[in-house]
């Protein structure tokens, strides 16, 4: 072969396949691109739960659940750097306090469909429970 053929042809043919099958690599190795945070209403004494959900862009409003009640929201993970969190603050009848708590944060999760309970000690993940991040 001739070194123009080699230069204008083989090697992008061969970065070409490179690419492709770095990026088949990367996609298979990520988890899934589409996160589903579920919140549920479990606190004690029957109380109605307000909660008010936030990433860096985004404000998700307040939502008032009542007992047993569910909220949830999805969003795309950050592919490029492990960054994105959504943050909630939450506040029930008889508690002045609003407790905060980091619901999502792509360094701790694992999961792709987070399904947290709400109790009045702090959130629990799969059974697992977290205090609140009160100051």
């Amino acid at each position: 072969m001739s070194p123009s053929f080699t230069a204008t042809c083989v090697l992008p043919l061969m970065l070409l396949l490179l690419v492709v099958h770095m990026t088949t690599v990367v996609e298979s190795s990520n988890p899934p691109k589409k996160i589903t945070v579920r919140i549920t209403n479990t606190l004690e004494d029957n109380l109605d739960l307000t909660v008010r959900c936030k990433s860096k862009d985004d404000d998700l409003g307040e939502h008032l659940l009542h007992p047993g009640e569910t909220y949830e929201f999805s969003f795309g993970r950050n592919f490029f750097q492990a960054s994105t969190l959504f943050f909630c603050g939450f506040r029930w009848p008889g508690d002045p306090k609003l407790h905060y708590f980091d619901i999502y944060s792509q360094k701790r999760d694992e999961c792709s469909k987070c399904f947290w309970t709400v109790k009045k000690v702090g959130p629990c993940l799969y059974g697992q429970c977290f205090l609140w991040h009160d100051s």
